[in-house]
């Protein structure tokens, strides 16, 4: 049974500071097909950190998107 203890953050998949782990259960049956490490307080502060420069090295319009929507569409698509 696999175990992921990554968390995507800053754009890496990065090791997880937490040490719980939970299972992930199949819904159609009850059954554990996996497990996940929980994030903690120093894996949350990281995230939220990462987001923080994020939103500040790109700021976002909102209204941008609804005026003109190809433009944004074809930013996160790498289409020309």
């Amino acid at each position: 049974m696999n175990t992921i203890t990554k968390h995507y953050i800053d754009g890496a998949f990065v090791e997880s500071h937490g040490r719980e782990v939970m299972n992930i259960i199949k819904p159609t049956n009850g059954r554990v097909i996996g497990r996940v490490t929980l994030a903690d307080e120093e894996d949350m502060q990281r995230a939220i950190a990462a987001a923080k420069r994020a939103f500040v090295s790109r700021p976002v319009d909102p209204g941008r998107a609804l005026r003109d929507p190809a433009p944004v569409a074809r930013g996160r698509s790498g289409a020309p």
